[in-house]
């Protein structure tokens, strides 16, 4: 089986520790650019473009890292395989930008 570019959208964070969730959640990306894989960062998540193999140990990492500064962390993870498909990362919002005619917010 053929294996493709995966976006792993991920949200990360402790549960009960305090509102201001910034510092943890900077920790996670600080993971992830330290792997230089490419990502987006939203108000809600981190979008990462990779392979399974690639990524995974990096997210275990994040969460070993904040697992060990908090009693509770909540993660999320969704994926969306593509195989064969390249670049997704930026391509799926020029695909949607090039549809509306124009550039969506980023």
């Amino acid at each position: 089986m053929e294996e493709g570019l995966v976006l792993f959208s991920v949200s990360m964070f402790p549960i009960g520790s305090s509102d201001d969730l910034s510092q943890p959640v900077a920790e996670v990306v600080d993971e992830i650019g330290k792997a230089h894989l490419p990502y987006r960062v939203s108000a809600m998540d981190t979008v990462i473009e990779g392979d399974w193999d690639t990524v995974m140990p990096v997210l275990r990492k994040a969460y070993r890292r904040m697992a060990a500064a908090h009693d509770r962390v909540y993660v999320t993870i969704t994926m969306d395989e593509h195989r064969g498909g390249t670049a997704r990362l930026d391509g799926a919002v020029e695909d949607v930008s090039r549809q509306l005619g124009h550039p969506v917010p980023a």
